[in-house]
């Protein structure tokens, strides 16, 4: 059953590896299959070796629905993420290493640019934790009250999002957006932040007019 999802889970995973979000088998995916079912990524399978078939589904509280494999160590990341935004449907961490040098700096993303507002004012650090721990997605959630990113101290990025294509773009974006701000940092040069009335301004057009209208959640 559910093997559309486990073949997204599959087909990200591989965008993600190919990307240099992550390597080997770090990170997690998720995309949910209904209010109290998900597909997750397994714990300790290289994306590059992942079947679908090897991909479990779990509830809400964790237990395993289908599958023989136990999930990643982080669900308890993706399913608080679930149950506290009912708008997020994909749920995608990586270990991105310039959103990652942020996290180890303890350091926000701030708006440098206008990629920066499509999401948020800024991309806040979450407090630190251990992994795979209830604290640290309890850490997470505070935070993505604010941001549907957040980088997570000392361990890498989380974006929450409709659908995987979302989750990913915003992964894609957030790394990008790292890189230019930890590139300028190098160069002990000031650094213009984006002001905040021209912050509001820009996200509130941005959320308006950028992109294709759609009346559909893909997931």
């Amino acid at each position: 059953m559910y093997e559309r999802q486990k073949k997204l889970i599959v087909e990200f995973g591989l965008k993600m590896l190919r990307s240099n979000h992550v390597s080997g088998s770090s990170g997690n995916i998720s995309v949910k299959i209904d209010e109290n079912l998900l597909a997750i990524t397994p714990s300790g399978i290289a994306y590059d070796k992942l079947n679908f078939d090897q991909v479990p589904v779990i509830d809400l509280n964790g237990k395993i629905i289908e599958g023989n494999l136990k999930p990643s160590i982080e669900y308890q990341l993706h399913t608080q993420i679930y149950r506290n935004f009912s708008d997020v449907n994909a749920v995608i961490h990586t270990h991105s290493i310039y959103a990652t040098v942020l996290s180890v700096l303890r350091i926000p993303l701030p708006a440098i640019t206008e990629t920066v507002l499509m999401f948020s004012k800024q991309i806040p650090v979450s407090e630190y934790a251990n992994a795979g721990t209830n604290e640290l997605a309890r850490n997470v959630v505070h935070c993505m009250k604010d941001s549907r990113a957040v980088l997570i101290a000392n361990h890498g990025l989380v974006c929450a999002a409709k659908s995987l294509d979302e989750a990913f773009n915003m992964c894609e974006a957030v790394e990008r957006s790292a890189q230019v701000y930890v590139s300028a940092m190098s160069t002990n040069m000031p650094i213009y932040v984006i002001d905040e009335k021209c912050a509001e301004e820009a996200m509130t057009f941005l959320k308006k007019n950028y992109g294709q209208a759609t009346d559909f959640i893909s997931f």
